[in-house]
């Protein structure tokens, strides 16, 4: 195929139970014009090779290393390697709907503002599993990144010409695949599609959670990079009190709704000076962290709703939240 327009990337490393069925969920996409399947077999010491050599479809390049030389260098790779217009991820035991492709495809194709384009997501691999639904808006994905990644890896579409014109590439920690959207967000728009078109699978063996301590020290070099764009010198406390609201980690008491109140107030004045984050979107961003700290207080009555309603973010939500939010305040739970 001379002019591909998608290259799916699949890292691979001991993945031998699930690997065959994230390969077919790309095999049996409604859109056919990917390039090649790239999988990278990082080394594995398992089957992995062994199934992924099973396949005589064309489409598929196992592009094999010699030893396990880590997930960065394994995507970074597949960019190089990559022909295509588009590159689209999936990490080897997630699975992709059949028409995941075809409508990645046609956002990028019709909306040249926009560069990365993931999905709503749900999970497997447990007995209860969870929609995630990642913003649609691009401005709120855009806001969103102070906090949260707005997209999920095996859901991306890109245009690689994004990676390549800005000379960018996964950097050497465990949240690079946020390091990576957050640098982009400056050249291009993001956004999710409003339907289940990834399953992302939950395990003991997920890298992610393999390196929990390493992705929450390194998650804070992406917000404070940001925090300094706003212009903006941390104490201790604040830094805390961010990363607390990162993870949606919030204490219960009446000091940290203080210090997350001068925190979020603090963000937003920056944000009006320095206009880095659209409004009135990056508002309301702000103003869901601060009515997820107060609900996490409710147990402490009405002095949790009164300091909710008496800062100004409090305007930026929605109604209905200061309904649910004074009912459970009044029962104090």
């Amino acid at each position: 195929m001379d002019n591909p327009k998608v290259s799916v990337i699949m890292p691979v490393y001991n993945a031998e139970e699930y690997v065959r069925s994230a390969i077919e969920s790309i095999l049996n996409q409604s859109f056919t014009n990917f390039e090649l399947l790239i999988v990278i077999d990082d080394g594995s010491k398992d089957s992995s090779r062994i199934i992924i050599e099973s396949y005589s479809d064309s489409r598929i390049k196992l592009l094999d290393n010699k030893e396990n030389c880590g997930l960065v260098k394994v995507r970074n790779r597949g960019i190089n390697e990559a022909n295509g217009e588009y590159i689209a991820w999936l990490d080897a035991d997630d699975l992709s709907h059949p028409l995941r492709l075809e409508k990645q495809v046609k956002v990028l194709d019709n909306k040249p503002d926009i560069g990365i384009c993931g999905t709503w997501l749900k999970t497997i691999g447990t007995k209860k599993s969870h929609k995630w639904r990642h913003p649609t808006n691009p401005n709120f994905a855009h806001s969103l990144m102070l906090f949260n990644n707005p997209v999920a890896t095996s859901s991306v579409m890109l245009r690689k010409e994004l990676l390549i014109e800005h000379n960018q590439y996964f950097n050497l920690n465990y949240a690079e695949d946020y390091d990576l959207w957050e640098r982009l967000s400056f050249y291009c728009k993001i956004t999710n599609i409003p339907k289940i078109l990834t399953y992302y699978r939950l395990h003991e063996n997920q890298t992610s959670k393999l390196n929990e301590l390493s992705l929450k020290s390194s998650a804070w070099s992406i917000y404070e990079r940001q925090i300094k764009r706003l212009g903006i010198i941390y104490s201790d406390d604040e830094k805390l009190i961010h990363q607390k609201l990162g993870a949606w980690a919030f204490d219960e008491s009446i000091d940290f709704l203080t210090l997350t109140n001068k925190w979020l107030l603090k963000l937003q004045s920056a944000n009006s000076e320095k206009q880095i984050y659209p409004e009135p979107e990056f508002s309301c961003v702000l103003a869901e962290r601060w009515f997820f700290a107060c609900r996490a207080v409710s147990k402490l009555g009405l002095t949790t709703f009164l300091m909710y309603w008496s800062s100004p973010l409090r305007k930026y939500c929605e109604f209905y939240k200061y309904i649910y939010l004074f009912g459970k305040c009044l029962v104090k739970r």
